[in-house]
């Protein structure tokens, strides 16, 4: 059977990584290339992490480089102000914190990134593609949304797009707007709205598939496979940097970006999601990035967004931990 092709488009911290890691160790998909975003850390630092990643898994995927910062958002000095966005970011004796570690600790290969830029790829790839990629987009969608503006005609090599973003009810970078939305919602909007089949797995579907507690990561790394001890001790230290930028006494974390992998893998493991209209607010008010889904079935749209709402995490926990036992 041929192999799914995909392209990860990323801003890798500690659940792209898992993400990335699920895709590559899955017998049923090749991802075709990696393509770099700004979102959790600097892009340079994405690109780093993306070939260690890689050369972790034994794979030698082409890395694009893509946008250093979003479409337009920050063109708009005051923006930011006006939305109650949380800081995530702390300095403890000289020592900076952040959610994401800005470099893992793996070997750097001696392969580098790509000299073409991602949008670039992205448009040339799809441009000339005799079947359907899909895409697995887990950070701000800057990149799609370039390739699109450049040319729109790409959509029709587009097979799915699995979207990590967006809140059904809550925000996590503003009380309404998740992270990856809120950092380009341009490009959000633009990628929702493109033609493309979409599905996006909203802040409350993630939580509910992917949570990982202590005693999961300990799971992973009684695999005996390197990568399970990289992933516990990675997900370990997500958890410690966000008990001291947050204040919290968590003993868990959630592995959002996972939960849009684990999707394309094994179809199962979402056990509800519905057609809806979704926009995205580029107002630059108080509810900037908010994901916006209008259930009063008034205005008919030929291709709607399908939203995630409920996920089996026993099933998403079991693709994880078998792909590293038999790898």
């Amino acid at each position: 059977m041929d192999k799914r092709k995909i392209i990860f488009d990323c801003d890798i911290g500690c659940d792209d990584a898992v993400a990335l890691i699920s895709l590559l160790l899955c017998k049923d998909v090749e991802v075709t290339a990696i393509t770099c975003v700004r979102g959790n850390i600097p892009v340079d630092d994405v690109v780093l992490n993306a070939l260690k990643v890689s050369h972790l898994c034994g794979k030698d995927i082409p890395v694009y480089k893509g946008c250093s910062q979003a479409m337009v958002r920050t063109l708009l000095k005051g923006r930011d102000y006006n939305t109650l966005m949380e800081t995530i970011h702390m300095e403890i004796d000289g020592k900076e914190i952040l959610i994401h570690d800005r470099s893992f600790d793996l070997p750097l290969p001696d392969k580098t990134v790509e000299k073409e830029h991602a949008c670039s790829y992205l448009v040339n790839t799809l441009r000339d593609s005799e079947e359907k990629l899909d895409i697995v987009a887990v950070g701000p969608l800057t990149n799609i949304a370039m390739a699109l503006r450049l040319d729109p005609d790409i959509v029709r090599n587009i097979g799915t797009i699995y979207i990590m973003g967006g809140g059904l009810y809550i925000g996590n970078r503003t009380p309404v707007a998740e992270a990856n939305f809120y950092d380009d919602p341009e490009a959000a909007e633009i990628v929702l709205n493109c033609g493309a089949h979409c599905i996006v797995f909203p802040i409350e579907a993630c939580e509910m598939g992917a949570g990982y507690t202590r005693e999961d990561l300990d799971e992973l790394e009684k695999t005996g496979n390197p990568i399970g001890r990289f992933l516990k001790e990675e997900l370990q230290g997500y958890i410690d940097r966000c008990n001291i930028l947050f204040g919290g006494d968590e003993s868990s974390c959630c592995v959002y970006d996972y939960a849009a992998a684990g999707m394309l893998i094994d179809e199962s493991v979402v056990t509800e999601k519905r057609a809806e209209i979704v926009h995205v607010d580029v107002s630059g008010g108080m509810s900037d990035g908010q994901m916006v889904v209008d259930r009063r079935g008034m205005f008919r749209q030929d291709l709607p967004v399908e939203v995630v709402y409920r996920m089996d995490a026993e099933k998403l926990h079991r693709i994880l931990l078998d792909e590293l036992k038999q790898s």
